[in-house]
């Protein structure tokens, strides 16, 4: 059974590479991508089994040993080995065991793919989002649950198991959850002893009340339901650091949908004459960083495919490819960016959630695709913008039934480097 998920994270793991392993151990390809077909899920049912206490520090410290190697894959291949060996455990012999068994291949191989596997997940989930947001990656595990499981083959034992405490509130809650607990449990507990000192049952029926304990009744839901929504709205809150300047942005992929977010504004350096205010980790970030280090130059067409940077703050009219006012300004630095390297040349990319009819949503993101191309057009531009292509719901990851803000991450406009 094929999961749009782990084929889009198969798309971060090169042909190339494939072959050549498959060369230099005398494997099979095909035994190969069966190996990545087992150990993709595998890892994710693995990582959604951790859980946020484990998950939030180990992203935390990939993301800042990642963040200035965005293309150096041997690079990242090394670390990543270290990172899987604290991820599995004493569960990693297991892993590669099987892993071999089923794909017959060799353990050195299985191994192999194994942390290659790990890395296209950590990629996958980067290109989400830079900062590795837990609520996104959660979301995107929770609702691929079901199916990562049905990948796993019969007798893979533990790479198959979801452990009971999946379903659980991330540890970080806990102790209030538990403090909640004690308060009700404390209220509930004295209303039993009142009861008991007045010879009253406690499973007196409220309606044949007649000595005025009604109120009771009432007041000790409602306190049992003031309690709860306090510890829950305490459970939910989260407070953030920010050092330079914030901003309160709505981020909306059409104007059907509303997202309010808090995100931090920088200034960008292109070069000595260009500087740029936009968003800490947004597309005129990560595309300076990524131009400025010149590795784009050596790459391949290939490999420069595989990277793509999404417009963070580009907004259409609901179901149409006009483009919202408050966009120009995205739109605006791109084209700056792009006067700043003329030797570069860009493809716009359109893309779509599943929801809707294929055909409406391949025009849609065909048409926001070329609406991007048309303004960078009107800038002197055309010769640097070399397409711009619609993709529809091709590489959607979430299904058609998947929340909204889980299927808004699915509907985007993306930029790539090509020579």
């Amino acid at each position: 059974m094929e999961n749009p998920l782990v084929n889009q994270i198969k798309q971060y793991i090169s042909p190339d590479f494939i072959s050549s392993l498959a060369v230099s151990t005398n494997e099979t390809e095909a035994s190969i991508n069966n190996a990545f077909d087992v150990a993709i899920p595998a890892l994710l049912l693995k990582m959604h089994h951790k859980g946020d206490a484990y998950l939030r520090p180990m992203f935390s410290e990939i993301q800042n040993v990642f963040a200035n190697s965005v293309n150096e894959f041997e690079f990242k291949l090394e670390k990543t080995a270290s990172y899987l060996d604290d991820f599995l455990g004493a569960d990693k012999q297991e892993f590669v065991e099987r892993i071999s068994s089923f794909s017959n291949i060799s353990q050195t191989s299985a191994h192999t793919v194994l942390k290659t596997a790990f890395l296209g997940i950590i990629d996958y989930f980067k290109g989400l989002d830079a900062n590795f947001d837990l609520s996104t990656i959660n979301g995107v595990l929770t609702n691929n649950l079901t199916s990562l499981k049905s990948m796993i083959p019969v007798g893979f034992g533990s790479l198959g198991a979801v452990d009971s405490t999946i379903n659980q509130p991330a540890a970080v809650h806990m102790e209030e959850r538990e403090h909640a607990d004690a308060v009700i449990n404390n209220v509930v507990n004295n209303n039993e002893k009142d009861q008991f000192k007045t010879n009253e049952s406690p499973y007196t029926d409220p309606r044949n009340d007649k000595s005025g304990n009604m109120l009771k009744y009432i007041l000790i839901p409602l306190l049992l339901g003031i309690v709860l929504i306090f510890f829950l709205y305490r459970g939910c809150k989260r407070e953030v650091t920010i050092e330079e300047s914030v901003v309160t942005d709505t981020i909306q992929n059409d104007t059907s949908t509303t997202v309010t977010t808090t995100r931090i504004t920088k200034e960008i350096v292109v070069n000595d004459q260009l500087k740029l205010n936009a968003y800490s980790e947004g597309i005129e970030d990560q595309m300076v960083a990524f131009l400025n280090k010149g590795e784009y130059k050596t790459m391949t067409e290939d490999q420069l495919k595989k990277v793509w940077f999404n417009f963070d703050d580009l907004n259409f009219e609901h179901n149409t490819a006009n483009v919202l006012p408050e966009s120009q300004k995205q739109l605006e630095n791109i084209a700056q960016i792009l006067m700043a390297y003329p030797e570069v040349k860009v493809k716009i990319g359109g893309y779509t959630d599943k929801t809707g009819d294929e055909a409406v949503n391949k025009k849609v993101s065909t048409d926001r695709a070329m609406a991007v191309k048309k303004f960078l057009d009107g800038k002197g531009l055309s010769k640097q913008v070399i397409g711009a292509e619609g993709y529809g719901s091709e590489f959607a990851v979430h299904p058609a039934d998947a929340s909204e803000e889980l299927r808004l991450t699915d509907r985007k406009v993306a930029l790539s480097i090509r020579n």
